[in-house]
Order: structure tokens, then C-alpha cells, then sequence
């Protein structure tokens, strides 16, 4: 068996060209977008262009994923005048409800796996992020998640420039990490959400912030111990 007929064997769809006015929306199609989150992909996509087809079932006529990616190319499309064009698609031939498995598997967080942020922070200096699909307040809630509409300018601007201390921070990490595989001076705190976070910090009576020093919340502690120990004498 030759390399491309394994590939064949385990390939579902096929190369096809078809008329723009053949594909039909999925009416159950469950994924949403703000637009917030459709400027970020057209962003994408104009720097980038398309790199990924269209999956389209045959049997209905359908499109089983790309409806985001579809509505900037009839965005386009529009712009150059054109009410109906030639487009290449991945053809599938399925039931509906091998259809609707697909649409779920294509766009389902739970099958694609998470972002390692220790890898992901280094990255995203090497590269104009916004040009990767994400935002500051994408990040933000990446990183640690917060409400940027209860935030003030004064406040996002910190968060900014603690975002960036981050990353430094991360580098600093990396570059520790190559020089001792072992972190037994370092430990890492997650919360629910930010709601969670900052009544952490308020029980403690410390200022929420990302990065602190251990020693202070060690000390805060020994110091509201004793004086429930001594309230109770």
C-alpha cells in the first residue's frame, strides 16, 4: 500500500468546486460569535487569507464547519461585486446526523485540547497576537480572566503592564527552568474565576495582585492565627 492510498483510506472527504448559492447554513449550528470575535477572525483572515476549506455535506447541502470563515468570504465577495462564485470545498457524504456530529466535533473546545501558558507566553512576544485570533481581553481571560467593563482605563492599563511583566516573568522562569528542572521555591495558585481571586486576597487582607511574594501571605496568615489563638484565650 502506497503512502497516499493510506491517506486515502483514512480521509472522509473530497476535493470539490461548487457555486456559492449550493452551500446552505446549518440551521442547528450551535457556535456563536460576539463581534468582537468576528472583527478579531476577519483580522485574521485578511492578513492571512484562507489556509483551511470549507467542509460541505453533499447529501444536504449543508456546511458542517467554516460559517464564520463562509460569512467573511460573502463579505468579500460583496465587496468585488459578486452574487455568486466558484468556491472550493471539503465534500463529505453523510447522514444528517453524522453531520451534526461533525459540525459539534469541529468546533468543541473538549476535543481540541488547551494552551500550555507557559509555552503560549514566550510565543505571543514573538509574534502581533491580534494576528492570531486573540485580544486583550481574550488573554485576560486566558491568563487569569477578569470583566474589562467594570474596569477602568487606569485599571486595564495596569493589567496591561502586569500582563507584560508576566511574560517577562515567564522568560525569567524559562530560562531558570533550563538551568534547574525543579521548582521547589515556586507554586502557582488557581481560583475559580477573578470574583474568586480577589476574595482570596480580601480575607487576607493583601492587595489582589498576580505575582506575590509567598513569605507575605505565610506571614499573614502565622499573624491572623495568633490572634484568633490569643482571641480565644
Amino acid at each position: 500500500m502506497s503512502d497516499l492510498s493510506f491517506y486515502r483510506e483514512i480521509t472522509a472527504h473530497e476535493k470539490a468546486t461548487i457555486k456559492r448559492s449550493a452551500i446552505k447554513g446549518a440551521p442547528y449550528n450551535p457556535r456563536k460569535t460576539t463581534k468582537k470575535e468576528r472583527e478579531n477572525l476577519y483580522k485574521v483572515l485578511d492578513t492571512h487569507k484562507l489556509v483551511q476549506d470549507l467542509i460541505w455535506n453533499e447529501r444536504t447541502g449543508n456546511l458542517v464547519s467554516g460559517h464564520q470563515r463562509l460569512s467573511w468570504i460573502d463579505l468579500k465577495a460583496r465587496e468585488k461585486g459578486l452574487k455568486d462564485f466558484d468556491i472550493d470545498v471539503n465534500k463529505v457524504d453523510v447522514d444528517e446526523k453524522q453531520e451534526m456530529e461533525l459540525n459539534l466535533a469541529m468546533n468543541n473546545d473538549a476535543a481540541m485540547g488547551k494552551f500550555d501558558l507557559d509555552m503560549l507566553g514566550p510565543m505571543l512576544e514573538e509574534i502581533d497576537y491580534s494576528l492570531a485570533g486573540f485580544d486583550d481581553k481574550s488573554l485576560d481571560s486566558l491568563l487569569g480572566g477578569f470583566d474589562a467593563e467594570m474596569l477602568s482605563d487606569e485599571d486595564l492599563q495596569k493589567r496591561a503592564d502586569d500582563y507584560n511583566e508576566g511574560i517577562e516573568h515567564r522568560k525569567r522562569m524559562q530560562t531558570a527552568k533550563q538551568k534547574d528542572s525543579t521548582f521547589d521555591y515556586y507554586s502557582v495558585l488557581v481560583f475559580r474565576d477573578f470574583n474568586n481571586r480577589q476574595e482570596f486576597f480580601a480575607f487576607l487582607g493583601l492587595k489582589d495582585e498576580q505575582y506575590i511574594d509567598g513569605n507575605k501571605i505565610i506571614e499573614t496568615m502565622r499573624e491572623k492565627f495568633e490572634r484568633k489563638t490569643a482571641d480565644s484565650d
